[in-house]
């Protein structure tokens, strides 16, 4: 599953042969690195948007995570539901090569996090917005020979507007505003301005660790010229007993960000955790669930969960409540 449903399409407009030079390069290099400039020719590997070695050991049981993926039923169709993944494949994703993978996150991969730590701050927020562009340049692709296929099979007429067709350029849309939104981030990298984006960080107790989100989203029904509003997200457990939750965000967006993170980052207990569980189920797919915490789930809770996850899928951000909601 890409995460591409869960960013608006940017209000921007952007000229066709710009797009078009953009989606060329994304067709060969989606599966590249992107390292700041995306000008490395070597193929990216699969690497950790939450850190394996450190983050995950406090997750897994017998190496493997709960996740909600995605299969085909013969008979009914797509079904999202939770499901073991090893850990070796969960949060992975193609973005880096194995060098750059390696020396752009060293101080997040080989130290324990630090949420005092402005680089440590910054390489979480990265990572989560390198994975977001890597998800909708990949689901541009793959959208895009799709309907050429369909032209081939004579499905589609592919000199009018048609469904595929539109869902295609809506990606490449989204990719390059993704893209242009990244170059802020590989700015800093390069300078080693960690401040250069913002971060109000929270931590939430309990009992286990139970939850891992990277993932970046954007806020709805809000824009700054002309663009949507995005923040990354990282739920990065600590402990058996903490997590801590990191927001980040550009400079230029905190005069929407804050209004919009304020009720999570003021509340406390309980009520916090519902919110941020809320948050996630509304904005995120990349999260994976302790299998120690998921068999303690109720059926109930279970099917709550994954209800509203693919509600919101299917019709965007939903105010909906139930006393099943948290995930932490």
């Amino acid at each position: 599953m890409t995460s591409g449903p869960r960013c608006n399409l940017t209000r921007v407009p952007i000229p066709n042969e710009l797009l078009q030079s953009f989606f060329e390069q994304s067709k060969l290099r989606f599966g590249r690195c992107l390292a700041p400039g995306m000008n490395c020719e070597n193929s990216a590997v699969q690497s950790h948007s939450v850190q394996n070695s450190q983050i995950l050991d406090l997750l897994a049981r017998d190496g493997h995570v709960k996740a909600l993926t995605k299969r085909i039923d013969k008979n009914t169709g797509p079904v999202i539901d939770f499901n073991e993944v090893g850990r070796n494949q969960a949060t992975t994703f193609r973005g880096f090569c194995a060098s750059h993978d390696s020396v752009i996150f060293k101080a997040i991969d080989t130290n324990d996090f630090q949420a005092d730590d402005s680089e440590h701050l910054f390489l979480s927020s990265y990572r989560a917005v390198a994975r977001e562009l890597h998800a909708l340049m990949e689901a541009a692709v793959r959208i895009q020979a799709s309907y050429q296929d369909r032209i081939k099979l004579g499905f589609d007429r592919g000199n009018e507007p048609e469904p595929v067709g539109m869902l295609a350029l809506e990606y490449m849309v989204k990719s390059y505003s993704t893209h242009q939104y990244k170059c802020s981030f590989d700015q800093a990298l390069i300078a080693k301005r960690y401040g250069d984006v913002l971060h109000d960080v929270a931590y939430i107790g309990h009992e286990r660790a139970n939850v891992a989100v990277c993932s970046l989203f954007s806020i709805d029904h809000q824009t700054k010229n002309g663009d949507y509003v995005r923040i990354a997200l990282n739920v990065l457990p600590q402990s058996s007993e903490q997590s801590v939750v990191v927001f980040g965000y550009l400079p230029e967006d905190a005069e929407l960000v804050r209004p919009f993170l304020r009720p999570i980052l003021t509340s406390e207990k309980y009520y916090q955790k519902y919110l941020l569980s809320k948050l996630v189920l509304n904005n995120c797919e990349n999260f994976v669930v302790s299998p120690a915490s998921y068999d303690d789930w109720p059926q109930e809770k279970r099917n709550a969960i994954r209800d509203y996850f693919v509600s919101t899928l299917l019709h965007g951000s939903l105010e909906a409540e139930n006393e099943h909601f948290y995930l932490f």
